[in-house]
């Protein structure tokens, strides 16, 4: 039999200042997506391109500190569940790790002049372990105060949905960052990234004390939404990670994250040399004019997908996105191509647009699992979620960039290859870069086909798990 714990008191209120307190929280979805993504978007084109290191040793860097992040995770998780503080459950750890990251994040790119492409590397790797350690402490309390701080329903879907939509916005910022290296007034792209690195950082960071001030001024970090529920127990991680939807969420995301961070870096290469002929400034700013429109066009599609899924349900909308995302990866093969750069806009939207409802789904569905584990339970899990989530990613994203550099090998590429003898390589990293991502996308959509119906079998069981 179920215990009956209280519901709590906000739970039958409408949210005052919804529209507002949605984006506040959702601002986060920017320092999200940068801190994320934009080292792994400008590494080639800096560290290997401009300062000639190793990809190999390029991919250790990126892979190490995800490595160490599926240890750090689940104790981020556990101890900001478990924290009571004047300052709530997570703030104090988003800002540690929102100063942090920053700090580190202006680091990755000022590696000494002068040193070996050896010790140029060993800065990498140690500046991006301490990079991601703090991001660490920012995303997981981050991603569990989106659950926390919301209802099940269109309120929850109405933060998703801004925090999705800030995250495409920052992709934009993120694609036009190597055009702004390569502006004349830097000596070269290297010197460019130190201080535009240190920009953007700024700008990010602004992103993430929105959050904080909007959690402050809504009293959310001292009274959340489950005030009602209680400190997560000892032994709940092993029986969060038994719910059979739990593992549906973590192999989609795992899918997901393979199938895109293993060839995706190859995009940098094929785009450089095949549609622009070898022409990294045309490159650059081409690939900037069309990230702008595509992640427009997600972002506008993100109010769309919530409400569509508001009114439908997240199934249909989920599977119809997978679905397109599916064909659009495929078509890269065809539209990629020096007749018309831009034609390859056209996968980019289907794909981008595809990832965008992913991204904003994905937490509500893991939202559910939380209810149903409050409500069985009476226990608050939104840290342990957000850490075992972040662990499917990290997962995912270590075992791809651990093998970055071996497939750039495994291709025929080595950095000092002119640009005329690339056909082969050019040749197999399309392959790869058209059809692996369609693979993840496939294995996510199976993946989550049944997650409803094993919520629902597991709710009316009525056991706790």
């Amino acid at each position: 039999m179920i215990p009956q714990y209280p519901t709590p008191q906000s739970a039958d209120k409408k949210p005052s200042g919804s529209f507002w307190r949605h984006l506040g929280l959702g601002a986060g979805g920017a320092v999200e997506n940068s801190l994320q993504n934009a080292p792994g978007g400008m590494v080639n084109p800096i560290y290997v391109v401009g300062l000639g290191v190793s990809p190999v040793i390029v991919g250790i860097a990126l892979a190490v500190p995800r490595i160490w992040e599926l240890l750090l995770d689940p104790i981020i998780g556990v101890v900001s569940d478990r924290t009571q503080s004047r300052f709530g459950r997570r703030l104090p750890y988003l800002a540690c790790g929102l100063l942090g990251s920053l700090l580190f994040f202006v680091a990755l790119w000022w590696a000494p002049t002068g040193w070996s492409k050896e010790s140029i590397g060993i800065w990498f790797i140690v500046t991006a372990f301490l990079f991601y350690t703090c991001y660490s402490f920012f995303a997981i309390p981050y991603a569990a105060l989106t659950i926390e701080a919301t209802e099940a329903g269109p309120d929850r879907i109405g933060v998703m949905t801004a925090r999705s939509a800030m995250g495409n916005l920052s992709a934009i910022v993120i694609s036009w960052l190597y055009w702004f290296c390569q502006r004349d007034w830097f000596p070269s792209p290297v010197i460019g990234m130190r201080w535009v690195g240190l920009v953007f950082g700024i700008i990010v960071t602004f992103c993430g004390f929105i959050v904080i001030l909007t959690t402050v001024r809504s009293g959310l970090h001292l009274h959340s939404r489950h005030e009602g529920s209680v400190p997560i127990a000892k032994g709940s991680y092993r029986r969060i990670l038994a719910l059979g939807p739990m593992r549906r969420i973590l192999v989609a995301l795992l899918s997901i994250m393979i199938g895109f961070t293993l060839v995706g870096h190859l995009g940098f290469y094929i785009f450089a040399f095949h549609a622009c002929g070898g022409d990294l400034k045309k490159a650059a700013l081409i690939g900037a004019v069309k990230a702008t429109v595509v992640t427009l066009v997600a972002v506008i599609a993100c109010p769309l997908i919530g409400a569509g899924a508001k009114r439908f349900g997240k199934d249909p909308i989920f599977k119809g996105l997978i679905i397109s995302g599916v064909f659009s990866s495929l078509s890269m093969w065809w539209l990629i191509t020096p007749i018309n750069p831009y034609l390859s806009m056209i996968s980019d939207l289907g794909v981008s647009v595809s990832l965008a409802g992913f991204w904003l789904l994905m937490p509500a569905y893991l939202g559910d699992i939380s209810d149903y584990y409050e409500r069985t339970t009476g226990q608050s899990c939104q840290g342990i979620l957000s850490a075992l989530t972040g662990n499917a990613v990290k997962i995912g994203a270590s075992a791809s960039l651990l093998l970055t550099g071996y497939i750039l090998i495994l291709c025929g590429f080595h950095a000092e290859m002119p640009h005329e003898t690339m056909t082969r390589p050019i040749f197999n990293m399309r392959i790869l870069y058209a059809v692996v991502p369609s693979i993840g996308l496939v294995i996510s959509y199976i993946a989550m086909r049944g997650f409803r119906c094993a919520l629902e079998v597991k709710s009316e069981k009525g056991s706790a798990p």
